[in-house]
């Protein structure tokens, strides 16, 4: 039998998706369910990863092989003309993430730091936060996303882009929505625009990062 896993409605059905999609699984909703609770039948998510679960002391192994023993990231073998074109990623760089989801905000932050030990990121919730962080702080990458949830009416990732550029901030802003927002984001004052969530394979992780510091946007 497949390992099946619930997941509860909420954390964001698209991350699920994607992450789900990243080992090879599928994702569906259990028609069949019924939470026993008259008037709220409820809804329940099915996850199949349609393998055995990963050895524990496997992780560890890979881990300790690829790194090195030592916690330092391992290097990318090329195997194309595309991969010769990788530029490396910077060892130090402060990052500032602005996201409503904390679950999202934590993800970045943990994923980033297997690839780029030395960058430095700090959260923040929403534009408004962000808006004041840059006055008391110094960053070279903005990831910005385009929708912040909130009982209190709060600024579009658009409308942050906008202010942060009316106040000199020149460095680096990528927009961030899994719709496309791309041409919004790039006539907002982004440089460029990326689909969430990132990839968490290190390989596919380090190309977007690289993509995001270093290409142009691609806005028609």
């Amino acid at each position: 039998h497949h390992p099946i896993f619930l997941v509860e409605q909420g954390i964001g059905l698209f991350l699920c998706q994607n992450l789900v999609h990243l080992m090879e699984g599928s994702i569906y909703l259990d028609e069949e369910y019924d939470s026993g609770v008259p008037g709220f039948p409820g809804s329940r998510f099915v996850v199949n990863l349609q393998r055995e679960p990963i050895d524990p002391q496997f992780i560890h192994d890979y881990h300790s092989s690829s790194a090195g023993g030592t916690g330092e990231t391992f290097p990318l073998e090329s195997d194309g003309e595309e991969d010769s074109a990788i530029h490396e990623l910077p060892e130090s760089l402060s990052v500032l993430f602005v996201d409503d989801d904390p679950i999202l905000r934590k993800l970045f932050s943990r994923t980033v730091r297997t690839v780029a030990p030395g960058w430095r990121i700090r959260e923040a919730s929403n534009g408004e936060t962000a808006l004041r962080l840059v006055e008391e702080d110094k960053f070279d990458l903005i990831f910005m996303d385009m929708y912040m949830a909130s009982v209190e009416k709060q600024l579009l990732g658009t409308e942050a882009v906008r202010e942060l550029r009316k106040r000199g901030i020149q460095c680096r802003i990528c927009g961030l929505s899994a719709n496309d927002k791309e041409s919004e984001f790039l006539d907002a004052g982004a440089d460029v625009f990326t689909f969430k969530p990132f990839p968490c394979e290190a390989r596919a992780l380090i190309q977007e990062l690289t993509r995001v510091l270093f290409k142009d946007g691609q806005s028609d």
